[in-house]
Parts: C-alpha cells; sequence; structure tokens
C-alpha cells in the first residue's frame, strides 16, 4: 500500500509523463502566411513544440515548385529555442515579433514547399534538390494553383493547401489544428489555432449610380446585394465613406446594402466580419462612376509615355500591354486643332475605357482622329479586327469599328474600315486608305431604333452644323430587343496580333449632337466670329491669378473646365480686361473657354 507521500509523488510523475505526451515528439509546421495584402510584407511561418526547448539541430528549408528545389537559403535554428507557449516564428519584420526575420516577398506564393529538417544546414545549400531524408514535418501550400506533383512525392506529402480557399488569401493562413488535420482560417500569429467556419455570405451585384450630373463635383450611391448570411450570427459592415443603409446581413439572410453620398472619384472599400469565429472577413473596393454627362472632350493631356488607364478618366478591361500616351497630335481640315498628346496602342492587350452617364433616348455621337501607322502582320483579311466602340457595358460592344488589311503581303500600306453592330463580317468601306493617312472618324448610335451609323472624312461644309450630312456605313439592329437600353462607356479594344494594327488616335468627342463632336477650326472660327485681341498673361499662370484682355467693351462669359471636361470656374464681366483668381484649382492642365455675342474662343491654361 503506497503512503500518502508515495502518492503525491507518483501523481507529480504520472503528470509530467502525460504532459510530456502531449505535445509532438518533434517541433512541427504550426501554420503558414505565404500570401498577404500589398506587397507580402507581414509573411510568417509558426512553428510550435514543447515551451522554452532548444531547437538545435533543426532547420527550415523553403522548396521552389518551379523546379522542385531549395530557395532563399536555410534557416538553421541551433541556438534559438520556442518561447513560453511553444511558438516558434520565422516571418518578415511587419508581421509582429518574429525569432528570425525572412526577408519581404521572400516566402513564395506557391505551389511551393516549407520543410523542417533534423540535420545540419550546410546540407541544403540553394537548389537543393528536394528530399525527405531527415523530413521532420512539411506543408505543401499554393494560391490557386495544381498540385505539385514533384514536390509532394519529394516529401512524402498526399495533400497540398490552397491559401485561397476561401477566397481571401490576404487574410487568412494554412493552419494545423490539434487532430494533425489542416483548416484555411483567418491567422492566428503567436496564438493558438482555431477551426473557423466556412463563409457564406456572398456579395454580389455591385451597382453604383450618379445622384446628380452637373458641371461641378457629384456625389454617387450603390447598392450591393448579399446571400447565404447566417441566422442569429452578428456581422460588422464598414465602409470608409459614404453612409452605409439598406439590409444588414445581421438582420437577413438575403438583401441589398446601399451607401450613399459618396463623392465622386472616391473608390469605397466595404468591409464585412462575422464574429463567432467564422472565416468572413474581407473588403470589396467599388470604384466611382464618372458623373460626367455629354458632351466630353479628351485632348489626352497627360502624361507622354505614361499607361492610359493610370489616369483617373480611364479605366481597365483584362491584361496584357496597356494603351500608352504618346507625344504629338493629329491634324484634320477645318477641324479644330488638336491639343494635349495622342495615344497609341497594337496587337493584343488590355483594353480601356471612360464611362459617362448612361444616355437612354436620343442619338450618342462620338469622333476622334485615326491614323494606322503600320498594318498587322499575319492578318484577319475576313474581319481584320475591331478597336473602338460606344457600347453600353465592358462585355457589349453596340458600335464596332474595325481596320482590314486589304491583303496580307509584307509590303501592304492599304486597308478598308468595316463598322456595323456585328460582331463579325461587318459592313466595309469601298474607299481604301493608306498607313500614315490621317482620318477623321465620327461613329453614333440611336437608341430609339438601334441604328449605327460611321462618317469617314465627313466634309468640313458640315462641321458644326445642325444638318447631318449621310453616313458612309448605316447598321441597324435586327429587332428591337436587340437595342441597348443606354450607352454609357466609349471603348478601346486590343484584339491580337492579327486583328489589331498599329493605331494612333486623338481628339476623342463624345456627345448628343453631330455639331458638338465636329467643332471648327479656332483660326478659322476667329476670322469668322472675331473676338478681337484676346490676350492670357502670364500662361502658364504661377501666382493663382491671371488677366485677359480683349479689344472689345463687350460682356464675356469666361469658363475653365478641367481634362474631364467639367466645368470648375465661371464667371461673366464687361470691359477690356479682367483679373481671374483662381487659387481654389489645383495645379494641372485646363482649357478657358471665353464667349462674347454668341462667338467662342478656347484655349490652353496651365496652372503651377
Amino acid at each position: 500500500m503506497f503512503s500518502s507521500t508515495k502518492k503525491k509523488h507518483f501523481l507529480v510523475v504520472l503528470l509530467s509523463f502525460f504532459s510530456f505526451f502531449s505535445y509532438s515528439q518533434e517541433p512541427y509546421i504550426n501554420e503558414v502566411d505565404s500570401d498577404t495584402s500589398g506587397s507580402d510584407t507581414k509573411e510568417f511561418i509558426e512553428l510550435k513544440w514543447i515551451p522554452n526547448t532548444s531547437l538545435d539541430g533543426y532547420v527550415v528549408v523553403l522548396f521552389n515548385g518551379s523546379d522542385d528545389k531549395s530557395y532563399n537559403n536555410p534557416f538553421d535554428l541551433t541556438g534559438f529555442s520556442t518561447d513560453a507557449n511553444g511558438f516558434f516564428i520565422l516571418g518578415n519584420t511587419d508581421a509582429g515579433n518574429v525569432d528570425i526575420t525572412i526577408s519581404n516577398n521572400g516566402l513564395q506564393n506557391g505551389a511551393d514547399a516549407v520543410a523542417i529538417f533534423k540535420a545540419p544546414a550546410e546540407g541544403f545549400p540553394n537548389d537543393t534538390d528536394v528530399t525527405s531524408v531527415n523530413l521532420i514535418d512539411a506543408i505543401i501550400y499554393d494560391t490557386n494553383d495544381d498540385d505539385d506533383s514533384g514536390l509532394l512525392a519529394g516529401l512524402a506529402k498526399a495533400m497540398q493547401f490552397n491559401e485561397d480557399e476561401n477566397s481571401d488569401k490576404d487574410n487568412q493562413s494554412i493552419q494545423r489544428l490539434a487532430d494533425g488535420s489542416y483548416t484555411i482560417s483567418n491567422t492566428t500569429f503567436r496564438a493558438e489555432n482555431i477551426a473557423a467556419e466556412p463563409c457564406t455570405v456572398n456579395l454580389f451585384n455591385f451597382n453604383v449610380s450618379c445622384n446628380t450630373v452637373t458641371s461641378g463635383e457629384d456625389t454617387y450611391s450603390t447598392t450591393i446585394d448579399f446571400s447565404g448570411a447566417r441566422n442569429g450570427i452578428t456581422y460588422t459592415l464598414n465602409s470608409d465613406v459614404g453612409i452605409i443603409g439598406g439590409d444588414h446581413p445581421s438582420d437577413t439572410e438575403t438583401g441589398t446594402i446601399t451607401i450613399s453620398g459618396v463623392t465622386e472619384g472616391t473608390t469605397i472599400t466595404l468591409t464585412l466580419v462575422e464574429e463567432n469565429g467564422s472565416s468572413c472577413s474581407f473588403s470589396k473596393r467599388i470604384t466611382s462612376p464618372n458623373c460626367i454627362g455629354l458632351p466630353i472632350t479628351e485632348t489626352f493631356d497627360y502624361t507622354s509615355l505614361e499607361i492610359l488607364t493610370a489616369n483617373a478618366s480611364w479605366l481597365s478591361i483584362n491584361t496584357g500591354d496597356d494603351i500608352l500616351l504618346t507625344d504629338g497630335n493629329l491634324s484634320y481640315d477645318s477641324l479644330k486643332a488638336s491639343s494635349g498628346n495622342s495615344i497609341v496602342f497594337d496587337g493584343s492587350g488590355a483594353e480601356a475605357y471612360t464611362t459617362f452617364t448612361d444616355v437612354t433616348s436620343g442619338v450618342v455621337y462620338a469622333s476622334f482622329l485615326l491614323n494606322v501607322n503600320a498594318l498587322q502582320s499575319n492578318p484577319d483579311l475576313t474581319d481584320g479586327g475591331y478597336f473602338a466602340s460606344l457600347a453600353n457595358t465592358t462585355t457589349s460592344y453596340d458600335a464596332r469599328l474595325w481596320v482590314r488589311p486589304i491583303s496580307g503581303e509584307a509590303n501592304e500600306t492599304a486597308y478598308d474600315i468595316g463598322f456595323g453592330i456585328e460582331s463579325s463580317n461587318p459592313t466595309k468601306t469601298t474607299t481604301t486608305y493608306q498607313v500614315g493617312q490621317t482620318l477623321f472618324v465620327v461613329i453614333s448610335y440611336n437608341l430609339e431604333n438601334g441604328e449605327a451609323n460611321l462618317w469617314v472624312n465627313p466634309s468640313s461644309s458640315s462641321f458644326e452644323s445642325i444638318a447631318i450630312p449621310t453616313s458612309t456605313i448605316t447598321s441597324t439592329e435586327a429587332e428591337q430587343d436587340d437595342i441597348a437600353s443606354a450607352i454609357g462607356l466609349f471603348i478601346l479594344r486590343q484584339g491580337s496580333g492579327s486583328e489589331t494594327p498599329t493605331i494612333q488616335i486623338d481628339e476623342l468627342r463624345i456627345a448628343s449632337s453631330w455639331k458638338e463632336v465636329t467643332p471648327k477650326d479656332v483660326t478659322a472660327s476667329i476670322n469668322e466670329n472675331t473676338i478681337e485681341v484676346f490676350s492670357i498673361f502670364p500662361n502658364p499662370v504661377s501666382d493663382d491669378q491671371f488677366t485677359i484682355g480683349f479689344a472689345s467693351n463687350e460682356t464675356k462669359q469666361v469658363s475653365i473646365f478641367n481634362i474631364l471636361g467639367k466645368q470648375v470656374f465661371a464667371t461673366s464681366f464687361a470691359g477690356t480686361s479682367k483679373t481671374l483668381q483662381v487659387g481654389s484649382l489645383s495645379s494641372g492642365v485646363y482649357l478657358l473657354k471665353i464667349t462674347e455675342k454668341g462667338k467662342d474662343i478656347t484655349k490652353k491654361l496651365i496652372i503651377k
């Protein structure tokens, strides 16, 4: 029979025995976060073992799925120990309190692997073949990549884990649970992993609309539909701008969230977080519409060689080579002189589009100067390729413009132009045009009858006319139901190497009348409608003010427009000179328009 003292001694030994065996006999990989927000500055690998235990003799090795060899040098754990809770972390400085630092973006996103070996670090120089010899633990992971059979076989593992399984790789990680299985859940840096419920909330149908369309700064609203909210669960919704309203996921399984009162040009970041240990924690960005009414004048007055979609008034679709800004302008006899820069593109690449407030009735016109600098190689001689269109959405091209080389000969310089509502085999011009020739092109779409029209090089006598000349090509929707419900986009498309030649475009105008997209040359306008001795000083403006001078005392209306075509300043006065204060305007390029007794003149104004 045991004495009391012996019983106590036995109990201590027994507890110590179970305490020891509650931990793994070797350190293991507890959590991996390889893909974080931004430029990957919070990556980490978390190991776990017996608290306050030396890691001498162990090494962490990273393997690259592209060649199944090691990269980024081994991490020797000799001289290090686990902390009081058994954790040891290798990671970027911004991840938190790390024990060994990994350089930013130093942990590849997959398909790749992290492994622990009980072996000297010098046995794993860079480009060491993947191996399971002396392997203690390993995780093979990815972010929506195919399984890497080489890593799986080399590390003797049966499963590869996708960090983006819940479509939230920036906030979630791969985590080992107490039973040895793995889950994808919200990161638990230097803390116990918790199996989270999968996220069931789905946000969809993101719709934005302008509250008003004026020449000044407007506001817009958005609606977001949701489904899959769980009964009895609390969700936190937050928007960094505007006012949230409508339905709330905490109250109903399905509904519509609204965000109102957002300033035009401001992007919304909507965040949804579910409590009670769910993996729902994500953000969605909602882009502002252009609350711009017609007419629009785009002079491409941005930095040369810059990507067109780097500017706020242009957005991109798809990926690939971008449309670029280029120095220089195109011109056409008797048409208003070009200003700013122009754009150039060819072959395959990302599309670019600019938006305006949906037009639901009447006719929308677009005009621009076009120069085909070089024809495509191995061209599609049936259709060529379409490169510009008026559209309702980014997937509908309602009035397409095509270019088709006459032949596939290497020295071919002639082409014709196709146009219409069709997605293939459009009507072509009977006239051919030459590489290097500048054309003045006008297209239109009639929302009443579905008629699309093209004019190539219309007579200058029709410029600014109320009477519309006969079109070069007319194309009409076959059925009433096919007519676009609205036109609110102008799209530039890069199809492929066989479709899209080298194209230069300048002076894009979009309006609801022929007159507005066919402005006469300023010199001709001045000769016919003289505003005498019009001067600006200084220009560029460097001290928040400038003076305009005239020969007459008549009343003048003065307007200043920004590069988006929005009026940002307006005044009127009678007299021969006026000093205008423009300190409220940001530095940039503007258009100054003067109207006197029905006569207009426009000049570029630069504010420093």
